[in-house]
């Protein structure tokens, strides 16, 4: 069995890109966390070796962080480590204030917001236990202080937290949002259509028969299905090779496209049938198109032997004789059986149920 292997390039610089931008948001946090804490560890008259560590925290620790997990086999898990990490600093310094409530509710509100927004309720739930173990251990370890009161200058460096962060948490989860929407779309694009011959699969092309024929019933517009069958194709693979045989397809696709208006849908169907949704067309039309499908096919030649000669058959059916969508493909495939009961490379149009 065969392993789609991943690009390691593509891997590293994805992973580069999350830790920088990991990185990014805890600097600016630990940066905007630094002044109110700065402020009450001032205004409770701490020794000068808690500013030490607060500075160390605030402007040290970001960076060891991204380097720890840069260097990490596993950098996903190495900082959502680091995350849990930052947590339980915060609660350290939380009680090194004695809960002091203006930098301290805020702080804890930047947490759960960071961390649920990171990692949801599993990167949370974690941040939460060692942010409250790391707060009271702390807390009765520096005997219990209680700081209730706080001065006006400490308001003030709080309110940047209070805003900038959570500012800048909501234009990066917005990013990181439309990143996923515009990767969804391309990943829903890759499995409703063929890669080979860029054309809707069966799979979309039976939505779009279905949403078509409701159209139908309603009088809004008309509509043909056409199934096109490449004659003798086991033979074409049997003889010049299954990348031959799909060159035929491909080449078959880029004869519908150009043939077909705009708002017609070709898709392929199944091995080596291809379909196509004929909009707004009378059946003079649809058997005009259908004999110029035929004769560009009849001019198309293998690169390998001029020689050869492709042929397709067609069957044509109407939505408007038809009494569901099952009744409208059966059609279709009656008309094709049909075709290639008389020999094949050629059309045929039911044009109701037998």
């Amino acid at each position: 069995m065969s392993y789609i292997v991943p690009d390691e390039e593509l891997l590293q610089t994805r992973t580069k890109k999350f830790l920088k931008r990991i990185f990014i948001m805890r600097q600016l946090g630990t940066i905007l966390c630094f002044f109110p804490i700065f402020s009450v560890l001032r205004d409770m008259h701490y020794e000068s070796g808690y500013f030490i560590l607060l500075a160390v925290n605030a402007f040290v620790w970001p960076s060891v962080a991204f380097l720890i997990s840069r260097r990490s086999s596993d950098p996903v898990k190495s900082e959502q480590t680091s995350l849990i990490l930052d947590t339980m600093f915060g609660g350290a310094w939380i009680g090194v204030m004695g809960l002091s409530p203006m930098p301290s509710f805020i702080i804890l509100a930047v947490f759960i917001a960071d961390r649920y927004a990171a990692g949801g309720w599993k990167l949370l739930a974690p941040s939460i236990l060692g942010f409250t173990v790391s707060l009271i251990g702390i807390w009765l370890l520096v005997g219990m202080p209680l700081t209730l009161t706080f001065s006006p200058h400490t308001v003030w460096l709080t309110i940047p937290l209070a805003t900038l962060y959570l500012i800048a948490l909501s234009i990066l989860s917005r990013k990181l949002s439309t990143n996923l929407s515009q990767k969804n779309r391309q990943f829903e694009r890759i499995a409703l259509m063929d890669p080979r011959l860029h054309i809707p699969n069966r799979r979309l092309f039976e939505q779009r028969l279905a949403s078509t024929f409701v159209q139908t019933q309603r009088g809004n517009s008309t509509a043909h299905l056409m199934l096109i069958d490449v004659d003798h194709f086991k033979d074409i693979n049997d003889t010049y090779g299954h990348e031959m045989g799909d060159y035929v397809l491909i080449e078959l696709s880029n004869i519908l496209r150009e043939s077909i208006q705009s708002k017609d849908i070709p898709a392929r169907f199944g091995g080596d049938e291809l379909a196509v949704i004929v909009m707004d067309s009378s059946s003079q039309e649809i058997m005009q198109l259908s004999q110029t499908i035929l004769d560009k096919v009849r001019h198309f030649r293998l690169p390998i032997n001029p020689d050869f000669r492709m042929s397709i058959s067609i069957g044509i059916s109407s939505a408007a004789a038809a009494g569901s969508t099952t009744d409208w493909l059966k059609m279709a495939d009656q008309a094709l059986y049909e075709v290639k009961r008389q020999g094949r490379d050629g059309v045929q149009y039911i044009c109701e149920m037998s």
